[in-house]
């Protein structure tokens, strides 16, 4: 009597319908994940940039020095920093949009971190009177932002502040740049220091 056991044709059509679905289901879940990797290391290159731009340019501020006249005092210097609740307006050497000192400005404006840029020494700009207008809008940093706002620690009888707080929160997750100005009795130097959070 034989008794040696063997796979039928059924079974053989299941087992390999089988094997058919699971390497599909493998090949589908693979392919999501590359797509998924590239999708992410495409998003956080852009973060880092925007980071990085956004530190140059603070680093970058530089100590330009404007004659100021409020009513009948007398004119003196100061450093051009205009510290408002939510903007924040400079002369930076390391602009993001060009490679010569520029006038800059940050501003938290409906949930969003813009960034406006004017060169300096240009037809187009009062060197003894800078101002950024509406049309210089260049970037916008951060969009989606639950809060973002400045804050400020002023010298005493003076409008420049000796401590600058950039401070935005997204999704529970808060970022925060800290750069402290210190001007010296001639208004010729500026120390800056970076406190680096990111998202």
């Amino acid at each position: 009597m034989n008794n040696k056991k063997a796979f039928t044709l059924i079974e053989m059509l299941i087992s390999i319908l089988l094997m058919t679905l699971i390497v599909a289901t493998m090949m589908f879940a693979f392919k999501y994940s590359i797509n998924e990797f590239k999708r992410i290391n495409s998003l956080v290159p852009q973060k880092v940039l925007k980071y990085h731009q956004l530190a140059s340019l603070i680093n970058g501020m530089f100590p330009y020095v404007i004659e100021i006249q409020r009513g009948f005092e007398k004119k003196k210097f100061e450093a051009y920093i205009y510290p408002k609740e939510k903007s924040l307006e400079f002369i930076s050497k390391n602009p993001i949009y060009s490679d010569k000192i520029s006038i800059s400005k940050l501003e938290c404006d409906n949930g969003e971190l813009k960034y406006y840029e004017k060169l300096l020494y240009s037809k187009k700009s009062n060197y003894l009177k800078p101002k950024i207008e509406e049309s210089d809008l260049k970037d916008i940093f951060y969009k989606d932002l639950d809060n973002c706002s400045f804050s400020y620690k002023l010298n005493k009888g003076r409008d420049n502040p000796t401590l600058i707080r950039l401070k935005m929160t997204a999704n529970n997750k808060s970022k925060e740049y800290i750069f402290a100005p210190v001007i010296d009795i001639n208004n010729t130097r500026i120390i800056l220091q970076l406190n680096t959070k990111m998202f």
